[in-house]
């Protein structure tokens, strides 16, 4: 029973880590503008 639930958290890894890279392949092809933050002045207490 061990060896099945070691297997199984195995397999739940990698198709994690699957998932993750088809991800961010869809992310880098979707050639989105880079964010940008607002810079704003502190405001004076």
């Amino acid at each position: 029973m061990y060896f099945e639930l070691f297997r199984a958290s195995v397999q739940a890894v990698q198709l994690l880590q699957d998932a993750q890279t088809r991800a961010e392949q869809q992310l880098l092809a979707a050639d989105l503008p880079p964010l940008r933050l607002d810079e704003t002045e502190p405001d004076d207490p």
